[in-house]
């Protein structure tokens, strides 16, 4: 068990490590994306209250105002994640309080590219790693959680490998280290929500997975397959218990917003920034409608009616809820100690989120590799699936930042085909998603006469 144990924090501690020596970097465009606005989030809270850290979004969220972005401050994501960057922010205060004093939540991003945001940039390279710790963070417990998994289930050897597979993935790395996005924060709670529930402690399972939708919007795509996992592998009393537990738990989240007066604002921003937000077919992100737009799902409104009141983001969202349908139907009778293959469904269904829904963004994908790595001791075969979508992933994501095609373009003296390639990175992906559902509908073969008695 030592041995085992100081595998995994040797693992772990180099991709922690590793995930450091990146974070200084300058992230989505060269400018931090973001996190200019997190910055300015953690003024508010510091200085203003935690409460208010939304207030500003009902003045320049184009999602609420419906004017294009005036440069302002505003934050879309919801608020676990805030927490956690406040706290990181304030020490990052003690420690370099001229930094943190560069980034009010009064300066303006697009007056600030036009005088010294370069500088500012240059000037606080500790402020951005200090928001990009949660999910650096993140990332090393999910390859601990990753080691003891696959080691308990198929040896050490196995272990190391699935565990450095994620803790070493390109992809990953770019996600957490250098655009400093924080979804190993997000799934790492719906990891964790999942392996409660396995364990039989459903109340604790979803308490834990609201966590997860309660730090980026997309984890409520999980939720069809947690209620799923709660209605067929316990009684109807213990799955309202655990409603009511993850209720409690958001309550809790919001409880700042409720007592400041602010909730109404808040929920209002979220929602809104959530659902219609942004409403094209796809936000650059390679999935069936950047194929089906020509790469062109930027340009293309997703509430415009396709056949009668029927829109592409109804017709995205009633397709992704058909497939958590058809996974919850081929579950059910299956064993219900086959940790496999409840991480195997919920990255089916991460899959598919992605691959139907409009709206979506590059990065969001992101889910789908841990879950997946989390199944691959036990359905090997899942090995090439894994390796193109990591590729994939990395793909949608370089191939979509300036700062990384501008400067590729110039060495290799000629424009990078960005469209071209990324119809084709769609197309990857949607082989990778195929060949993900078919060893998902292999595994959930005809049920035992055993597993289906119990």
């Amino acid at each position: 068990m030592r041995v085992t144990a100081l595998r995994a924090a040797a693992l772990a501690g180099a991709g922690f490590v590793l995930r450091i020596l990146i974070a200084p970097s300058h992230g989505y465009g060269g400018v931090d994306g973001d996190l200019v606005e997190h910055k300015q989030m953690v003024h508010v809270a510091l200085e203003q209250g935690f409460h208010e850290i939304y207030l500003a979004n009902a003045l320049h969220d184009p999602a609420l105002t419906g004017r294009d972005w005036d440069g302002a401050y505003f934050v879309n994501q919801p608020p676990v994640v805030h927490y956690l960057r406040v706290g990181t922010g304030w020490l990052y205060r003690l420690f370099s309080p001229a930094g943190y004093a560069l980034w009010p939540s009064d300066l303006n991003f697009l007056e600030a590219q036009k005088t010294d945001l370069r500088e500012r940039l240059a000037a606080s390279r500790g402020f951005t790693v200090a928001l990009k710790i949660p999910g650096i963070v993140a990332d090393a417990l999910i390859t601990l959680g990753l080691y003891f998994f696959a080691a308990k289930q198929a040896g050490e050897r196995t272990a190391s490998l699935v565990a450095g597979a994620y803790a070493f993935n390109p992809g990953i790395l770019f996600d957490t280290a250098h655009w400093g996005q924080h979804d190993a924060l997000a799934v790492g709670f719906l990891v964790l929500g999942l392996m409660l529930i396995h364990g039989g402690r459903l109340e604790a399972g979803f308490a834990v997975a609201i966590l997860g939708a309660l730090s980026k919007p997309q984890m409520n795509a999980f939720w069809p397959l947690l209620l799923a996992l709660g209605l067929l592998r316990f009684p109807l009393s213990r799955v309202v218990r655990a409603g009511l537990a993850a209720a409690g738990v958001a309550l809790l989240v919001f409880s700042p917003f409720i007592f400041g007066g602010t909730l109404g604002i808040t929920l209002d921003a979220l929602f809104r920034s959530t659902f219609g937000g942004e409403p094209y077919l796809s936000c650059q992100a390679s999935n069936v409608w950047w194929l089906l737009s020509g790469g062109r799902g930027y340009d293309i409104n997703d509430n415009l009616p396709l056949l009668g009141p029927l829109t592409a983001r109804t017709l995205g969202l009633l397709t992704f809820l058909g497939a958590c349908g058809l996974v919850a139907r081929r579950l059910a009778g299956r064993a219900d100690r086959d940790a496999t293959l409840a991480f195997l469904a919920a990255a089916v269904g991460g899959a598919s989120f992605f691959m139907l829904s409009t709206e979506l963004h590059e990065n969001h994908m992101m889910a789908v590799l841990p879950l997946l790595a989390f199944a691959l001791p036990g359905e090997p075969r899942l090995w090439p699936v894994y390796g193109l979508l990591s590729v994939t992933f990395l793909l949608n994501m370089a191939l979509f930042d300036p700062a990384v095609v501008d400067p590729l373009g110039v060495r290799l003296g000629t424009p990078i085909p960005v469209r071209e390639l990324s119809l084709l990175v769609a197309a990857a992906n949607t082989a990778g998603f195929l060949a993900l559902c078919w060893r998902f509908w292999q595994r959930t073969g005809p049920a035992s006469p055993a597993s289906t008695s119990s």
